[in-house]
Parts: structure tokens; C-alpha cells; sequence
């Protein structure tokens, strides 16, 4: 009975770490080969991480903001990959972080390359950080990609992906005293920057209607 045990134990064991190496991206064999890739991991065999997008610190999709305001977006990258064969190992990542909406493109990415006879290994761990100037309203996406692969005897064996996607909105900007008047056709210098017209008119009441009218 006890050998049963243990042999049922034995059983559960193995196939958890089977499970565990196929989650991992990890393959052995034959001989003394094996790779490990992971386009997103937070230390080693811990089984990773999906990247996450970050607007001024706030993961948050859908947030808003105004013309002119600076977001920071910012992803954590953890990416890894090694390959040790008989010989032509490589070990290869790539990393995209983009924003495009009606306030234009910007982008921050790069690679890493190693090949060798016997390891080849990269590691990245860094920020990906991109300053973006809101200039335009409307709808803005945040995309971030993380590639991985790996090749043993010149022939690529394994790859892995990951992504992320946020959005954002910038708002319509609310016309103040002096854009009403303006365009209104209220003739005058210095409408723009005069200190008393910089705030909008009440909403409640009829102001904005009768501007620059006579």
C-alpha cells in the first residue's frame, strides 16, 4: 500500500512539472539541449507576467485628458530567452511600445541579439517610456508588443508573444471667452491673452449667445 503511494505521488508530481515546463515556454532534450523563452517574465521559471500600459502611473483604459496635457505611458518589460545546444544557437527579442490617435505616432523599440556554439542568451529588463503631447481631441490607442524566439543548429525551434492594448480619450476643448469672441467677428488685439476672457462663459447662462452681438 505505502509503495502505491508513493508511486501515485510520484505520477501527480511529474505531471504537474510537465505542466509547469510546457506553461514556462521550456523544452529539453535530446542529450543536453534545451531553450527557454518568455516575451514577458518576472524571474526565472516563475511562469511570467502579461505586460501592462501605464498612463501616468494608472492602468486604466478610457481614461481622459485635455490639449496639451504630456502623458508618460510606460510598460515594465521582463523578457528572456536562451538556447543551449550542440551547436548555432540563437537566442533573439524584440520589443514594440506605440501611440497613434489624432494627436500623431511615437514609438519607443529595439532588440536584442545572441548567437553562439554552445549558449546564447539575451535578457531585458528595462522601461519602455514614450512622452506624449497631446495636440488633437479624439481617440488615442496605446499598443505594446513583446517577442521572444529561439534556434538550435541554425533552424529556429520555439517563439512567443506577448501584447497589450489601453486606450485613451483627449477631450474636446472648451472654448473660452476669447475664442467666442473671435469668432463672433469682434474686432480687437490682444483678445487672446487678455486675462479676463481665458475661462469659459457660464454654461447656465446666455452670455456665449449674445457675444459680440450688437
Amino acid at each position: 500500500m505505502k509503495k502505491l503511494k508513493l508511486i501515485v505521488i510520484l505520477v501527480v508530481v511529474f505531471a504537474l512539472a510537465v505542466a509547469l515546463l510546457g506553461a514556462l515556454a521550456w523544452q529539453e532534450g535530446p542529450g543536453t539541449d534545451w531553450w527557454y523563452i518568455d516575451a514577458n517574465y518576472e524571474g526565472w521559471k516563475d511562469g511570467g507576467a502579461p505586460p501592462v500600459i501605464e498612463l501616468n502611473g494608472n492602468p486604466a483604459s478610457g481614461q481622459t485628458f485635455n490639449v496639451g496635457d504630456t502623458v508618460n505611458i510606460t510598460v515594465d518589460l521582463h523578457a528572456y530567452a536562451a538556447s543551449c545546444g550542440g551547436d548555432g544557437n540563437g537566442a533573439y527579442t524584440e520589443w514594440l511600445l506605440e501611440v497613434t490617435g489624432p494627436s500623431g505616432p511615437d514609438s519607443d523599440s529595439g532588440w536584442n541579439y545572441d548567437h553562439s556554439s554552445s549558449c546564447a542568451e539575451v535578457e531585458v529588463d528595462t522601461t519602455l517610456t514614450i512622452a506624449y503631447t497631446l495636440t488633437a481631441p479624439g481617440t488615442h490607442t496605446v499598443y505594446m508588443n513583446s517577442y521572444a524566439s529561439v534556434s538550435q543548429y541554425w533552424t529556429d525551434v520555439a517563439e512567443e508573444s506577448a501584447d497589450a492594448l489601453l486606450t485613451f480619450e483627449v477631450a474636446v476643448p472648451v472654448p473660452n471667452k476669447a475664442d467666442v469672441l473671435i469668432d463672433s467677428g469682434v474686432p480687437g488685439k490682444g483678445l487672446e491673452s487678455a486675462p479676463g476672457l481665458q475661462k469659459p462663459f457660464n454654461p447656465k447662462s446666455q452670455a456665449e449667445e449674445h457675444a459680440g452681438k450688437k
